[in-house]
């Protein structure tokens, strides 16, 4: 996997730990938790923004409609997400929230998987 990809997973694990707390304190996430996640998705941004570019390069046999779809899902995940948490004031609200953030690293490696079997 990229560098950046492994960071942007780094990040999600950091996020997912701060939900874990918050839902064995029975909380929802606030302040400095969602600052985070900020990061998170901006930083989700910034792969998918490179994602784009790579596929204007040399991208071999990747399916371009394939890769695409999958570059352009991950960005909505963590907003989803927070939206989902917020109109759930429960622990299963961040328990969706959770749910978000741990599909972007999943998601990411299935972009890795794509880019490597076409190059």
């Amino acid at each position: 996997m990229d560098l950046l990809m492994v960071g942007v997973a780094a990040l999600c694990g950091v996020a997912a730990v701060g939900l874990v707390v918050e839902m064995v304190r029975n909380r929802q996430p606030g302040g400095l938790l969602l600052d985070f996640l900020g990061l998170v998705a901006a930083s989700v941004l910034v792969v998918t923004v490179w994602g784009v570019v790579r596929l204007f390069g040399d991208r071999g046999d990747v399916p371009v409609w394939e890769y695409l779809g999958y570059l352009l899902l991950v960005p909505f995940c963590i907003p989803a997400g927070i939206v989902w948490s917020h109109g759930e004031r429960s622990r299963g609200g961040t328990a969706a929230l959770l749910v978000a953030v741990l599909v972007v690293p999943f998601l990411l490696l299935r972009l890795h998987d794509i880019w490597a079997a076409g190059t």
